[in-house]
């Protein structure tokens, strides 16, 4: 089972908040005529007039094959229209790169065959394999097929296939109803986690079992110290050589390997950039959701427990868990983050009350750029918990060139910017870009180092 067909995508979170349109409406389908039959009747009595009036028998022989063409068509004439509806997927969520699809059935009620017109429009993010979307089907009599609408996705995030609009057509085109127009379907785009892996273990860890070093004693191959032999320890622990150079018998104490707690916080005050989706140069909000997703993978593949709050204007929390089930679920959360205006901004002190025990690592994507989000991870950092920020800014994104002095005061902000970044490292902030793989391996292994200090 791959992670798009994983059942956790379906699991409801505080995140799924599906697009919601208001529903209209739709006059009866109906069959009427085309301009072909208005042409045929039309040419038929005017020759058959002017015949009539100047006594030309070959006007009558020129209309007589549309007259009688047109009466052979219209001698199986449907009354009722094709029905055509949506059918829900088994699986509505795709990953960015892939196809996303929404599946329309459209069946014909009649004994004589129709053939159906389908226009379909979808997002500017999701390129449709049919060009504008339109395609025909013919529908043999009584019968029924599945059609499917699909582009490639090109953005992670909820988007809208439709909407779609049917027509069918009888007669050799001289019948065709009317426009049948279905609102669509959402379909929710994955982002594509950037690759990480990081081999560093992670401060605290004070769970039951997992891969992080500990400082409690226990069975792993961690070696903590070579001691004497006391009563109840195993047997298998005696370190031999030692015990036959001291002629006392001495065991290797371990340390245990435990799981912890990893908090994400996501800053998602600010956008700047202008996303080009998978494909182009990303915005903050690509970088974030990309760089939590890997982060998320990583450690809860692993076992430890994930948890990721927004600071923004929405204030969405997504509990902790742990597991390929919770991996899929966390990138079904990143899928719905969005920047709405926000009238009334977030506090920094409210968020801070809100985490998780003091040992849990805080990882704080942010592109350092507004004052609140400066202020949380330093309320952090005073708390005395674990923190690494892991700076979201694209490197190509820069103010737009307004007047002369633009790059110089651009450079005036990269320096004060830098220097804001010196004041988070002296306070004890892990702070580094996000470089993709093992970019946060050495900040790690600094949180590790002032911990066992």
């Amino acid at each position: 089972m791959t992670a798009i067909g994983d059942p956790a995508l379906s699991l409801r979170t505080d995140s799924a908040q599906p697009v919601g349109r208001a529903l209209h409406t739709e006059p009866p389908v109906t069959w009427r005529r085309t301009p072909a039959l208005t042409r045929a009747v039309v040419l038929v009595a005017v020759c058959l007039l002017v015949s009539v009036a100047f006594g030309r028998i070959d006007l009558v022989l020129i209309a007589a094959p549309f007259a009688i063409g047109t009466a052979m068509l219209l001698q199986q004439r449907p009354t009722r229209p094709p029905e055509a509806r949506l059918v829900p997927l088994d699986d509505a969520t795709t990953a960015e790169g892939a196809t996303a699809a929404a599946a329309l059935t459209v069946v014909n009620p009649e004994p004589i065959a129709v053939t159906t017109l389908v226009t379909a429009a979808a997002d500017s993010w999701i390129d449709l394999h049919t060009g504008k979307g339109d395609f025909a089907e013919r529908l043999g009599p009584a019968s029924g097929r599945e059609m499917v609408v699909a582009g490639r996705a090109r953005r992670w995030g909820g988007h809208h296939l439709g909407p779609i609009h049917v027509r069918s057509i009888a007669c050799g085109g001289l019948l065709e109803t009317t426009v049948q127009r279905l609102h669509g379907a959402t379909v929710w785009v994955l982002p594509v986690p950037d690759w990480f892996d990081s081999a560093e273990s992670l401060p605290f860890a004070d769970g039951v079992t997992g891969v992080h070093r500990s400082r409690r004693g226990g069975d792993s191959g961690e070696l903590a110290e070579v001691r004497l032999y006391q009563p109840g320890d195993r047997l298998r622990r005696i370190d031999w050589r030692t015990s036959m150079r001291t002629q006392d018998l001495y065991v290797n104490a371990t340390l245990s390997e435990r799981d912890t707690d990893v908090t994400l916080i996501l800053d998602l005050q600010v956008e700047a950039g202008i996303s080009g989706g998978l494909d182009g140069a990303p915005s903050i909000a690509d970088l974030t959701v990309r760089a939590a997703g890997a982060v998320a993978s990583h450690y809860a593949l692993q076992g430890d427990r994930v948890a990721c709050i927004e600071f923004g204007a929405r204030g969405r929390r997504m509990r902790a868990g742990a597991g390929r089930r919770h991996a899929a679920a966390t990138l079904r959360w990143l899928a719905s983050v969005d920047m709405p205006a926000d009238p009334l901004p977030p506090s920094p002190e409210m968020l801070r009350r809100q985490l998780a025990g003091q040992r849990s690592l805080n990882v704080v994507f942010t592109p350092l750029l507004t004052d609140r989000s400066l202020a949380l991870i330093a309320a952090i950092a005073r708390a005395g918990r674990p923190v690494l920020c892991v700076d979201t800014l694209p490197p190509h994104v820069s103010p737009p060139e307004r007047t002369y002095w633009t790059p110089y005061a651009e450079r005036l902000w990269r320096l004060s910017r830098a220097n804001t970044v010196m004041e988070l490292r002296d306070l004890g902030v892990a702070v580094e870009p996000w470089q993709g793989s093992a970019s946060l391996d050495n900040v790690l292994a600094e949180l590790n180092r002032r911990r066992y200090r």
